[in-house]
């Protein structure tokens, strides 16, 4: 384990990989939490439906901050 480290090219790529799969794996989970709470409303409130654009512009937001870790992890670290 401690070869594997050993490298820096190698620790920077394990260190890229990790940074993104937090990333992604946050923007997904957020995606998720905003899209099941929209449904809870929508059921609980049927009027709720008028904020689905206020939903699209939340759910964009949260894919361009995904979208700039990979531009980040992808472009500038290496």
């Amino acid at each position: 384990m401690v070869q594997l480290f050993a490298d820096a090219e190698s620790a920077l790529a394990i260190s890229k990989g990790i940074m993104l799969g937090i990333a992604f794996a946050s923007a997904a989970l957020g995606l998720a939490l905003v899209g099941a709470n929209y449904m809870k409303a929508l059921g609980r409130n049927p009027e709720a439906g008028k904020a689905a654009s206020q939903i699209v512009i939340i759910a964009a937001m949260i894919e361009v901050t995904a979208l700039l870790a990979f531009l980040l992890g992808a472009f500038l670290l290496g």
